[in-house]
């Protein structure tokens, strides 16, 4: 049976289950946490095999992390990490809790600031299936002695050593730490992973080594989260061949998913990423399946944007630029590009922006629900997208960025006639249009948690194919 786990790493990112993007409203004296469901409670199927949860993240009894509040790191430590998340459902049974200790949110200290006793103390008392030494992240890497070269070149051979002595010690470290935490956790319920660094393809297969020799049989690639596709390919085609049969390779922070039979070729059963979730939540990408079989490729759509009127942004953006668009709009409307009359000079210049607002709203709502007048609103939509959009304002139009705004038109057009989101099971997605467009946080972190379910949707059908023709 071919194997392979996707695991979401743990950011707190939960969203209210009242929230209505039709009129914005919410959970009546919302609280987070308390009030918000985890992508695995609002969501049809399950998003991912497992979690991800860094002690850096949570923190200790002494030490805040970056993401939790006191309060939620003393309930994490007495619940446990699974009723934490809320996965203590018969459904969720399967769900795999793998912790480790966020290497990269303390990349700049010279140490890590916790030690092994404390982060065996987060596993244990987190109840994880699988905890990951302690580790201190590298960051260079090189594919070749072509790119040292080059690197050389540009910065010198004294930056270039510098840079090698820094990584050896890091990896050390690592090293160093991965013994001590093998030993200590004997006797724990769950299962170590010692961690992999190296800046070349050498000390990578000479971290792998060590780590086997110690007797690791789990082991996470760490630190290539910023190398290319290419890169990590070959890197792993090379330590294959070092690779005890029965170890297992995690990859940190990675999960192409395109790369999943390469992945599982070279002995990798796990992968983490929070890619899916963000290109959502930051990028406004909408993700879909090419089609309903094991053939089907995951497909990016750039998602609907109609800024927040009453943001700080627009407002600040209203305020700066008040003149120019007080006669950009005039131009607009003499240029027939919206349907509504904002003749009266009366009217200010906020109330423009909030009127083209509120009617490029109404059509995208009323689309949404009939499929009907395509093209006045994509007229509404570009029209507001002109004036709240400081790279469209007269002054700053330039050939490119018009080059970009048609592009970017098409691109709304295609993703409005094609209406994915109504064919679409996941969960999200029946909250209608309103609930996925790229305005709020909201809404934005509901299009990652759906981008969240395609992905392991793709991955479940790639794996079922790798089985099929294993057979």
């Amino acid at each position: 049976m071919t194997k392979f786990r996707f695991y979401f790493p743990d950011n707190k990112d939960f969203v209210d289950p009242n929230f209505d993007g039709k009129d914005n409203t919410r959970t009546k004296y919302h609280r987070q946490y308390d009030d918000d469901h985890y992508a695995h409670e609002i969501l049809a199927e399950l998003p991912f095999d497992g979690m991800l949860i860094s002690l850096a993240g949570v923190g200790t009894m002494q030490k805040r992390g970056k993401y939790y509040e006191q309060e939620l790191t003393e309930d994490f430590y007495f619940l446990g990490a699974r009723e934490f998340l809320r996965l203590n459902k018969s459904k969720f049974h399967d769900v795999k809790l793998m912790g480790d200790c966020g290497a990269f949110d303390y990349h700049a200290e010279k140490e890590p600031p916790f030690t092994v006793e404390e982060l065996i103390e987060f596993y244990d008392r987190g109840g994880f299936d699988y905890g990951i030494s302690l580790d201190h992240i590298v960051f260079p890497y090189f594919k070749n002695e072509e790119t040292k070269d080059e690197f050389v070149k540009n910065n010198g051979s004294h930056v270039f050593h510098e840079l090698i002595q820094e990584s050896e010690r890091r990896i050390k470290i690592t090293l160093d730490n991965a013994e001590v935490f093998l030993e200590k956790s004997q006797g724990y319920t769950f299962e170590a992973y010692g961690v992999a660094h190296g800046y070349d393809k050498v000390s990578f297969i000479r971290s792998v080594k060590e780590l086997q020799e110690m007797g690791y049989r789990k082991i996470t690639i760490g630190g290539m989260i910023k190398a290319k596709t290419d890169e990590i390919l070959d890197l792993l085609e090379s330590l294959s061949e070092v690779r005890h049969p029965e170890t297992e390779f995690h990859l940190l922070g990675i999960c192409r998913f395109d790369n999943i039979p390469a992945y599982v070729k070279a002995g990798v059963t796990s992968a983490d990423s929070t890619s899916p979730l963000m290109q959502g939540l930051k990028g406004g990408k909408y993700y879909s399946l090419s089609e309903e079989t094991e053939h089907s490729k995951i497909e990016e759509s750039l998602m609907i944007r109609a800024r927040q009127c009453d943001h700080k942004n627009v407002q600040d953006h209203i305020e700066k630029y008040r003149d120019e668009l007080l006669n950009h709009i005039r131009e607009m409307g003499e240029n027939n590009e919206f349907d509504i009359d904002l003749s009266n000079t009366a009217l200010s210049v906020n109330e423009c922006v909030k009127r083209l607002e509120s009617d490029c709203l109404k059509k995208l709502r009323h689309y949404d629900e009939t499929a009907l007048a395509l093209e006045g609103t994509i007229k509404a939509l570009i029209a507001y997208e002109k004036v709240t959009n400081e790279a469209y304002l007269p002054s700053k139009m330039t050939p490119s960025k018009l080059s970009t705004l048609n592009r970017g038109e098409a691109k709304y057009r295609t993703f409005l006639e094609e209406r994915k989101w109504r064919q679409c099971t996941c969960g999200i997605c029946k909250g209608g249009l309103m609930n996925i467009i790229f305005r709020s946080n909201q809404s934005n972190r509901r299009r990652g948690i759906h981008n969240l379910a395609i992905v392991t949707k793709h991955k479940n059908r790639v794996i079922k194919s790798l089985e099929t023709a294993a057979k």
